[in-house]
């Protein structure tokens, strides 16, 4: 009787827990798209994959060639190259992390970048799927503290310089006033 998960018994990893994880995807590249399409703050989605690359011979190391692993991340919009979950594991490539971040419009920064390192024999789809969903919440969260500490309207600041705080409203660093008429306190693209 085995004292271990099955999954141990595999010499090849697939990438069936994302598959499991987001079964309303068919791919990285649907992934990448919901998430920034249904999160507040547009994050953006990078993976780090593995594949084997077959590298030709440099002349000192014989005339066979040699099987290499890559490691590589791949971004936002070039997911889609990567086909579906299906089309990966058919090609040999192996998703080991997934990392999410945001830019936010009109600032020299963004928020931090969360990578997620992906246990596919220590771990049940559901729980990365879970993992995953709180870092972006996470994300959309800097986001909106970045956001609300610098795209004030000039209502906004004069709200702020009536309480004595100075601000000018035209550098886009003016805070977001919750309660303003004028942007509702949602503040405005700079």
């Amino acid at each position: 009787m085995k004292t271990y998960p099955s999954e141990y018994d595999q010499e090849y990893l697939d990438n069936s827990l994302l598959a499991e994880a987001f079964p309303d995807t068919k791919g990285l590249g649907d992934l990448y798209r919901q998430t920034y399409k249904y999160t507040e703050c547009g994050p953006w989605l990078s993976a780090q994959i593995q594949y084997i690359k077959v590298m030709e011979s440099d002349g000192y190391g014989g005339d066979m060639p040699n099987e290499q692993m890559v490691t590589e991340w791949v971004h936002s919009d070039d997911l889609y190259r990567l086909g579906t979950w299906a089309e990966m594991d058919a090609n040999g490539v192996l998703v080991t992390a997934l990392m999410v971040g945001s830019i936010v419009e009109g600032c020299d920064y963004g928020t931090d970048e969360y990578e997620l390192e992906i246990k596919h024999l220590d771990e049940e789809h559901q729980e990365f799927a879970q993992r995953f969903y709180k870092t972006v919440e996470d994300v959309n969260a800097e986001a909106k503290v970045i956001w609300n500490d610098t795209h004030g309207c000039e209502t906004c600041a004069i709200h702020w310089q009536e309480d004595g705080l100075k601000f000018d409203g035209a550098d886009g660093a003016t805070p977001v006033w919750k309660d303003c008429p004028e942007c509702d306190g949602y503040g405005v693209c700079i």
